[in-house]
């Protein structure tokens, strides 16, 4: 334990850890033993929030919390659970932070609402949560509000309910509430149940800032880094950097802005780069179950970035990131466990990781999905799963996802050959799903498939396509009774088809020519690659002449929009 003495703001002596001289030097003032411990308490929490001397701190805080003093017991139970010159302990101080608040203390009410909403050392209890912060109200802590506001936004431990987060907000600031200033302010960033102002938004942040607000430090941080030149803010790196580290001057449990601040460092964006600062942050904000921190330590240990290489270490803070909901180190401990990296492999377990991720809208998890689908890595074969979570991917704009869809993709081929297998085993209704899904992608020989099997629907029967039951019965007569193929399938067909070879068929086409007149959707569908089509002209007549006639409705229908087409309709006129 450090010796050395600190001055206090009347420039007396004043050692961290409590002594007989330094009560007798009290006593001197007439102050009582309660005035005692409370100045001890400011004095050991400045030492805290200045990062200095930290097991001193801890020291003074178990000592004052053993002696029943409110604050000591909040500030010992928050040292304990989150480190601060001492192990971790969540639970042990979740203990010491309940029994503050249950002595009335307004800022262990807040604190508990905070562990409540998220879990941290307890159960996630929303109605517990809400009980603690309206008893800091009503003693108030009108800052409560804020944490309240948020919970409704953010759906923890409570159904997200954006009008009631915003209503808390607004009575927080007309109770006097600093940080619902700020609240406010990120419903105009976010254009949550606003119209989107940053202008307004950096108003509100600038406002709260004035008045030393931690948050409305973080949240400007925010701002700049992102910048928004659209409302005349610029990008400034530097700038956000100066307020993340205003933030945590303020506030030393400042966790967002840590890890904000270490992934400025981490990269070297508006600041010198420097993976000893870098860690120092991520670090820091871990402490407080900070999910992006916990994610990119791990990322770190994971690739060795500035850190020795430690997948046991990268395993450790990604589960950590796990329990704050986080969908990237979801994907990337998938990742781990499905090669045995610092693990043993586990692809069951690395597949529902992928699927909770996706679950999350992770746009990588998706992807991963798709893969342990379409292969039967820890989960059984499913390629429509597959497909559908490729697709997920690129929705959430993924850029290697593209390449797993497509003619030519290995899903595209896996599923003509399942639906060649099921043909082989007489499953008709699941052979043409797969050729249809197939198909879909642009799988020429599925589109062929899938055609014939439309021409010898007669033989086919019932067929369960997608939601709902189509049946295809066999046309008595050359007409247009049969059911409607899908038009995505029919963009697939007719982009396979060459116009030249339907003008052949022109008599045909004539007998169903009254069925369609407008031409509005021909002239943007057809793009033609004529290189599967058979080789010899009367085969290609045949061909079509079936698909035609006995073909479903909307083929035909098609087919005649096609022909409307102007620049087909030239080429038929020329051959008439």
């Amino acid at each position: 334990m450090a010796d050395s003495p600190n001055n206090n703001e009347d420039g007396t002596d004043f050692i961290h850890f409590p002594s007989y001289d330094n009560w007798r030097y009290w006593q001197g003032t007439g102050a009582t033993i309660d005035t005692y411990h409370d100045a001890l308490h400011r004095h050991n929490d400045e030492i805290k929030f200045k990062r200095q001397y930290p097991e001193d701190a801890f020291a003074v805080f178990k000592y004052l919390a053993h002696l029943g003093h409110a604050a000591g017991m909040l500030s010992y139970g928050v040292s304990i659970m989150f480190g601060q010159g001492t192990a971790v302990d969540r639970n042990g101080g979740y203990a010491w932070v309940e029994k503050s608040a249950t002595l009335g203390f307004a800022k262990a009410q807040r604190q508990l609402t905070v562990y409540l909403s998220k879990g941290i050392g307890c159960e996630r209890s929303g109605t517990e949560a809400l009980r603690w912060a309206q008893a800091a109200i009503d003693q108030g802590f009108v800052d409560a509000h804020s944490i309240v506001g948020a919970m409704y936004l953010k759906g923890d431990g409570v159904p997200v309910n954006h009008a009631k987060g915003s209503q808390h907000f607004y009575q927080g600031i007309k109770a006097g509430s600093i940080e619902c200033i700020s609240q406010v302010g990120r419903l105009y960033q976010t254009g949550t149940l606003v119209q989107k102002d940053i202008k307004k938004a950096v108003e509100f942040y600038e406002k709260a800032v004035s008045v030393d607000s931690a948050l409305a430090c973080y949240y400007l941080g925010d701002v700049y880094e992102a910048g928004d030149n659209e409302n005349g803010i610029p990008k400034d790196p530097t700038k956000a950097a100066a307020y993340y580290n205003q933030s945590i001057l303020l506030d030393n449990d400042s966790s967002a802005a840590m890890q904000s601040l270490a992934y400025l460092y981490d990269n070297g964006i508006g600041v010198e780069q420097s993976d000893k600062l870098a860690l120092q942050y991520y670090l820091d904000a871990a402490k407080f179950d900070e999910a992006n921190a916990l994610y990119f330590l791990g990322l770190k240990y994971a690739n060795g970035k500035g850190v020795e290489q430690d997948y046991t270490k990268a395993i450790e803070f990604y589960e950590r990131a796990i329990k704050q909901n986080s969908p990237a180190a979801m994907s990337n401990l998938g990742n781990l466990l499905s090669e045995g990296k610092g693990c043993a492999k586990d692809l069951v377990r690395s597949a529902d990781l992928y699927q909770q991720s996706a679950a999350c809208g992770d746009a990588v998890g998706a992807f991963y999905c798709g893969i342990v689908f379409q292969y039967g890595q820890g989960v059984p074969v499913n390629l429509f799963k597959a497909v559908h979570y490729y697709r997920m991917s690129v929705r959430l704009k993924f850029d290697y996802s593209n390449e797993q869809l497509g003619p030519n993709s290995s899903i595209s081929h896996d599923l003509y050959q399942a639906a060649q297998d099921l043909q082989t085993e007489k499953k008709d209704k699941e052979a043409l799903d797969h050729f249809y899904a197939a198909a879909v992608l642009g799988h020429a020989a599925a589109i062929t498939s899938v055609a014939s099997m439309y021409r010898d629907a007669a033989g086919l029967g019932s067929v369960f396509y997608e939601k709902e039951m189509r049946y295809f019965q066999p046309p008595e007569a050359p007409d247009t009774t049969l059911s409607v193929t899908p038009n995505e399938l029919l963009l697939q067909i007719f982009q396979w088809l060459h116009p030249k070879e339907c003008i052949l068929l022109r008599p045909v086409s004539r007998r169903i020519w009254t069925l369609f007149e407008d031409d509005s959707a021909a002239r943007h569908l057809f793009k033609f690659n004529f290189s599967l089509m058979p080789p010899h002209e009367a085969s290609r007549q045949l061909w079509f002449d079936q698909m035609l006639v006995h073909g479903p409705r909307a083929f035909q229908t098609s087919y005649v929009e096609m022909i409307v087409n102007a620049s087909v309709d030239q080429q038929h006129s020329s051959i008439k």
